[in-house]
């Protein structure tokens, strides 16, 4: 039988002996890719990657029991949690690459059970956090290199994953390449696009069975593609079943191959088909003669069918049997197990299922979908504008395949095949996204050869005149990639700070507090302590590990009103310390901790006044406070660092109304007078109101900062009789002292009440009189009028209410 030429016009396949690969640009890029992923691989916080802690315990079951997992796990955790139903390639292939260097590198498992314990402060995933983004309790000491324990066992095996991944970058190469001969742009386009996607190199850096699965999925589609321009041979065909089996064995989704290469097949029979010589025609010659002339290569009809049925037939039979032969005893055993072939059911068992679903829950996904395949770091979440960059990426290689759609035209069979594995592997992403939320991009990675194909070979169209864009593109790339590690991924799960000793620390207050037995507060650095609303409280906390504290202490940092009486937070932080990468419970006798706070005020402050800045640590489980001392005396569970200034978020709302300013009087031993009153110092009266409630009077006094004051001058109040004696007295600092003067900056507006009790008998009250004095030499402050004439005794006067009834003396 010979195999005749392809038989459907401009489709276009470039010939094996055509061009050579070019090595070593090739080795340079997968070089970079693999220097890139080492770097992911240790800026990555240990079991911060999604289900981490599961894959990495599979793999750890292998080492330690040698034999597969049983879902759910009999072993208490830290285990391999529901991953434990996974294919198991991935993880064999983890689990000997890491007995092969367990002796020249020092491998052990000796802390394997050591409990990892979740951060209950955790914001694991929320965009635009700054503290305890990690899902885990981690120890510095631990996790840097040189690392210890499992630590290092696990760097080594995302080693292993690194390597499947400059798998996967080749694979991209080499199927760009085969699919687009026409556009050798492309695969450069293509494999670099995959090299520098930053979530890939993470999940490259990463214990997960998603990199054997994409790399296999990768070679597979490259493997149908040479069926496709070279006809179904029994060596492709051969390659085809294993790679099937071997990725259904790697991750379910790996399965899909098989129906992808069973419709391959029967493709590349009709692009290719066999035809048999002249001498084995069929009996009615005359006819087959008539149709085919004197080319007796063509075959005749009958035939013609005949084989091309048993070719079919032939290498579908091989790619199933090969299929079954390797991932056929995991089916039944998970039908054994779990009564469901795919193992999917303890899984779900042990996920959280979706109440409701539709459409448009799907759609609503997508832009999470979107920012999963291009970067998110496990739980840290770049800005917004991180993705806009990768966003035009996208839409340029789809305007470029739109625009080049004419071309595109002589390459169907390879742009059929590379949309119809993405099309396959979004139906089962579907599908499984409709039973959990699952929008994370890395479960569409085996189809990293389609889209990354086509979005390379769409940029080809505008890279053909402009020679200079392919390597910008490239270079481009490869910055955003290698500056996510610094700049996103490193900042909010670095530790803080650790010194040797107290003397390596220069605190601008220094204290001499103690929580509990084992936790020493040095100090503290305050940057400001005078804020407005959205702006930051920068705080720094100096602790020493006095010894080896019990647990993980919740640090509260709050803003308590300086008002008496009121319990009003403007700020309640609760966290681990260290901003939740060094939990006390992990702390080293001795270390010294420079604990760095910048917290947002909210926009939102009713009023400027003092607010306490107090610190605590408590144990999570029970409320209870750590007991205190500070300067070796005993004090209330929570240590008052400072009192800080906030001003109000409209200063105006604290400004009398207009009916409160026709209500406000003033008169003077002249006669009425006009606000605002001036006094010396920096501080103007806009308004007073005295009104009656029950047996007391409230005085309501507007007061407007003028200028900075250096002293805490306070309010007298004073309530006069018809002759001018004094009666009662209510005196005290503005807000009762939850706003010092000294705090006041100008335009600081305060609504300041006290409240005079009425004697029961004596001479009717007449008139409040109100003014400021300083409390160290009794001296008042001049009081000026708004025309610039000094108020006698410099005490402005206030008539009271109408309904102020006093009962004769009896």
């Amino acid at each position: 039988m010979t195999r005749v030429s392809h038989p459907i016009k401009n489709a276009s396949f470039i010939q094996p002996e055509a061009k050579r690969l070019p090595h070593l640009p090739l080795a340079v890029l997968l070089a970079s890719f693999l220097l890139l992923a080492t770097i992911y691989n240790v800026v990555s916080t240990p079991f911060e990657a999604p289900d981490a802690i599961g894959h990495f315990y599979y793999v750890v079951h292998l080492l330690q029991q040698h034999r597969l997992p049983v879902v759910p796990a009999e072993s208490p955790p830290p285990h391999y949690e529901h991953e434990g139903a996974q294919p198991p390639l991935y993880y064999v292939s983890t689990a000997l690459f890491i007995r092969t260097l367990a002796a020249p590198l020092g491998l052990n498992l000796e802390d394997a059970d050591a409990p990892l314990e979740t951060n209950p402060h955790s914001t694991c995933g929320k965009p635009g956090v700054r503290y305890n983004v990690a899902y885990l309790a981690h120890d510095p000491h631990r996790e840097r290199l040189p690392y210890q324990g499992r630590v290092r066992v696990l760097h080594v095996a995302r080693l292993w994953s690194s390597l499947l991944g400059m798998a996967t970058v080749a694979g991209v190469f080499a199927v760009t390449r085969l699919a687009f001969p026409d556009a050798p742009q492309a695969a450069w386009l293509a494999a670099g696009l995959t090299a520098f996607t930053p979530e890939f190199l993470f999940t490259a850096g990463a214990v997960s069975n998603d990199n054997l699965v994409t790399a296999l999925a990768t070679w597979g589609i490259y493997v149908a593609l040479h069926t496709l321009r070279d006809g179904p041979r029994w060596p492709l065909t051969l390659a085809l079943g294993l790679i099937s089996g071997l990725a259904a064995l790697s991750k379910l989704s790996g399965a899909l191959l098989l129906p992808l290469f069973l419709l391959i097949i029967p493709l590349a029979v009709m692009l290719h088909p066999v035809r048999r010589e002249a001498k084995r025609l069929h009996p009615i010659g005359r006819e087959a003669k008539r149709l085919y002339g004197r080319d007796s290569s063509k075959g005749s009809f009958p035939y013609l069918l005949t084989d091309t049925l048993r070719a079919i037939v032939g290498h579908c039979m091989l790619v199933v049997l090969l299929f079954l032969a390797l991932a056929g005893w995991w089916f039944f055993r998970n039908w054994t197990l779990y009564g469901d072939p795919s193992g999917t059911r303890p899984i779900l068992d042990a996920l959280s299922l979706r109440q409701e679903m539709s459409i448009g829950t799907l759609i609503r996904e997508l832009p999470g979908l979107f920012r999963s395949w291009w970067g998110v770091f496990g739980c840290t979440v770049p800005p917004t504008g991180v993705y806009l960059p990768y966003l035009a990426l996208m839409l340029g290689g789809l305007g470029g395949l739109i625009a080049d759609r004419h071309r595109l035209r002589r390459e169907w069979p390879q742009v059929a095949t590379l949309l119809t594995w993405l099309v396959l592997l979004g139906v089962s992403y579907t599908r499984w996204n409709w039973a959990i939320h699952a929008a994370k991009g890395r479960l569409l990675y085996p189809a990293m050869a389609s889209v990354a194909g086509l979005i390379g070979r769409g940029w080809t169209h505008w890279t053909d005149r402009r020679r200079w864009l392919s390597p910008a593109l490239l270079t481009l790339l490869a910055l955003g990639a290698a500056g996510m590690p610094p700049f996103m991924m490193a900042p909010p799960v670095e530790p803080p700070a650790i010194y040797p000793a107290a003397t390596d620390i220069h605190p601008q207050h220094q204290l001499d507090g103690r929580f509990g037995p084992d936790i020493a507060l040095l100090g503290y650095d305050l940057r400001d302590t005078s804020l407005e609303p959205e702006e930051e409280l920068d705080l720094t906390l100096y602790w020493q590990a006095l010894g080896q504290p019990a647990a993980n202490y919740t640090l509260a940092i709050q803003l308590v009103s300086a008002v008496p009486a009121e319990t009003d937070l403007l700020i309640n932080f609760n966290t681990w310390t260290g901003g939740g990468n060094y939990p006390t419970g992990l702390w080293h006798p001795g270390d010294v901790i420079a604990d760095r706070y910048r917290l947002q005020l909210p926009d939102d402050v009713p009023r400027a006044q003092g607010w306490l800045l107090q610190i605590a640590l408590f144990d999570l489980n029970d409320g209870v406070r750590l007991p205190v001392t500070l300067e070796e005396t005993p004090i209330d569970g929570a240590v008052t660092l400072n009192t800080l200034r906030v001003g109000a978020s409209n200063p105006e709302a604290m400004a009398p109304s207009k009916a409160e300013r026709l209500a406000s009087q003033c008169v003077s031993a002249d006669g009425p007078c006009s606000y605002p009153i001036d006094f010396a110092g920096g501080v103007a009266l806009d308004g007073a109101r005295v009104t009656k409630k029950a047996q007391a009077l409230d005085v309501i006094l507007w007061w407007r900062s003028t200028a900075p004051l250096a002293n805490d001058p306070v309010v007298f109040v004073h309530l006069y009789d018809s002759a001018g004696q004094l009666i009662a007295t209510a005196d005290g600092p503005p807000l009762a002292g939850g706003f010092p003067v000294s705090l006041w900056q100008p335009g600081d507006r305060v609504r300041d009440q006290h409240s005079i009790p009425l004697p029961e008998e004596g001479e009717r009250p007449s008139q409040v009189g109100v003014g400021w004095y300083d409390p160290a030499t009794g001296a008042r402050l001049a009081a000026t009028t708004a025309d610039g004439v000094r108020l006698p005794n410099d005490v402005v006067l206030v008539p009271l209410p109408s309904d102020v009834r006093y009962p004769p003396t009896p």
